[in-house]
């Protein structure tokens, strides 16, 4: 639905959807549609005042009056669909809109309600720092009220704790037992995390060593300020990069540089079926991982831990020791570069299917 009505060039701009799909999103309190959108009104790099903006009140904004006008009768249709009339239509031909903007304009509004729902049916919570939307928005982030409306299934999802912090605590009183349960727990992810780094299995399987003996000869600095698995995977990371640095093949895993210029695809050929359809799970994390090996360890790393490990978009920063919005960056350059390098076996796979 987003290809086929938001990404396909159409009567409408890309500019003027996405300003719909904001504004729509913020009549109908979906933080997490507003801020993904605003991100990626950025990320495409679209001209205009700060998206934040269209979302809190588009008729203060410095847009053309015909956008204003266009987004009126977005927001109206919206959430009084009723209330819409001919009047409203014939103010938009005057604004030398003709039926198939409008028509899109329709479109536009109901994939923004559909989303929006979803979105609160899954108790979906933003993946990236609300609190700027919500302050333009007019909601103080501190009020739990507002985040109540914001996300009326807040109070349903569990608190994230650390599972092995009893483990952690019985292995600093010198329980042996505890510690290797800790290695038994998470040796396969850490293996992974060193190879996605150093990309030769049999040096990871070095590496898996010492990163174990590492973290039981410190586990007395572990201060409980991030989950235990998230600082080993740094000390993964460091024991990879430290191998790299003796092959001279290592990279910057630091901050975002200067030469980190937009990646844009070649192949953007559609796979066709859903991947997961073309190929058995383990199949496919085959093909994943093998792609994601070709790709520079700064934007592997951050895919393999955030996409294939499954670890929360700050768990991956603290990892890796850099920012949220840096490590938003390098995935969706890193996404980008994965689907390329999956696109040609996909789209041929699914052809043939």
């Amino acid at each position: 639905m987003v290809s086929a009505i938001l990404v396909k060039e159409g009567a409408l701009t890309r500019r003027q959807k996405e300003y719909i799909f904001l504004a729509c999103s913020a009549d109908n309190l979906s933080t997490y549609c507003v801020t993904a959108h605003c991100e990626i009104v950025r990320m495409l790099g679209i001209e205009g005042p700060e998206p934040e903006q269209i979302a809190l009140d588009h008729t203060a904004s410095d847009i053309l009056d015909s956008e204003k006008a266009l987004l009126n009768v977005a927001v109206k249709l919206n959430n009084h669909p009723r209330e819409v009339s001919s009047a409203d239509i014939d103010e938009l031909r005057a604004h030398g809109f003709a039926d198939q903007h409008i028509l899109e304009m329709v479109i536009m509004v109901g994939l923004a309600k559909f989303a929006n729902f979803v979105a609160f049916g899954l108790g979906t919570v933003p993946d990236f720092d609300a609190s700027n939307v919500m302050q333009r928005l007019g909601l103080a982030p501190d009020s739990i009220q507002s985040e109540k409306k914001l996300n009326p299934l807040r109070d349903s999802l569990p608190l994230i704790k650390d599972e092995d912090a009893d483990l952690v605590s019985r292995t600093r009183s010198g329980d042996l037992d505890a510690f290797d349960e800790l290695v038994r727990r998470h040796q396969q992810r850490i293996y992974r995390t060193l190879v996605a780094i150093v990309r030769n299995p049999e040096e990871a399987e070095d590496g898996l060593q010492n990163v174990f003996l590492s973290a039981f000869q410190h586990i007395g600095n572990f201060q409980g300020n991030s989950k235990f698995l998230t600082w080993l995977t740094r000390i993964a990371i460091n024991e990879g990069t430290g191998r790299m640095r003796t092959r001279k093949e290592i990279e910057n895993l630091g901050e975002t540089s200067e030469d980190d210029v937009p990646f844009r695809p070649r192949d953007v050929t559609a796979w066709g079926a859903n991947p997961e359809d073309v190929y058995s799970r383990a199949e496919l994390r085959q093909k994943v991982e093998q792609a994601l090996l070709t790709l520079p360890a700064k934007y592997r790393i951050p895919v393999m831990l955030r996409d294939l490990e499954q670890f929360t978009a700050e768990q991956t920063a603290q990892a890796l020791e850099i920012t949220v919005p840096a490590l938003k960056s390098r995935l969706l350059r890193g996404r980008l570069m994965l689907r390329e390098a999956l696109a040609p076996a996909m789209g041929r796979r699914a052809a043939n299917v």
